[in-house]
């Protein structure tokens, strides 16, 4: 019985640190598409994207705590090294 809470628990976790990160991703991709409408540079681009995503680290500080937060700051910093270093490759994989 014990296994099984701790299972959901640590589904629900995962499932919500799933969510988070995507809502992230979306607004990252959304964001790199309208500026590209604009016609911003891409380094430009990439600086600002890189503000965006350090922007979202501190948010995901103050919304769901330093446990999340950690989490979320990891991926975010993967998705940051992936814009600075494969910059053709616009869409992320989940």
């Amino acid at each position: 019985m014990i296994q099984s809470t701790i299972a959901v628990i640590t589904g629900l976790i995962i499932g919500l640190f799933t969510l988070i990160v995507s809502v992230i991703a979306v607004i990252e991709e959304w964001a790199r598409r309208g500026l590209q409408a604009l016609g911003v540079p891409h380094q430009v681009q990439t600086a600002l994207l890189a503000l965006l995503l350090l922007l979202l680290v501190v948010v995901c500080f103050r919304l769901f705590g330093r446990l999340f937060g950690v989490l979320i700051a990891i991926v975010l910093l993967a998705l940051l090294l992936h814009a600075l270093f494969a910059p053709e490759m616009t869409a992320v994989a989940f």
